[in-house]
C-alpha cells in the first residue's frame, strides 16, 4: 500500500481568518459543492489532479505543473 498526501487549497476573501475558516467549513459540508483534489504519492513524488465528479477513466490526470500556495 502506498502513502499519499492529499492537498486542498483555496483562496477566499473574508473579514478575518476565523471567518474564512468558517466559510470554507460550511462549503466542505455542503453535499452540492464540487471539489477537486491534488494527490501526491509520497514515495514517488508524482502529483495528480483528482476530480470526483468525472468518470473514473478520466477522473485522474497528471499535475506536473502544480505549485502549492505554501511554496509561494
Amino acid at each position: 500500500m502506498a502513502i499519499f498526501k492529499v492537498v486542498y487549497e483555496i483562496v477566499i476573501e473574508a473579514e478575518n481568518s476565523l471567518e474564512a475558516a468558517k466559510t470554507v467549513e460550511d462549503w466542505l459540508q455542503n453535499p452540492n459543492d464540487h471539489w477537486q483534489y491534488y494527490v501526491q504519492n509520497v514515495e514517488t513524488g508524482k502529483i495528480e489532479s483528482v476530480d470526483l465528479e468525472e468518470d473514473e477513466s478520466c477522473a485522474v490526470v497528471n499535475a506536473d505543473n502544480y505549485i502549492s500556495m505554501s511554496e509561494n
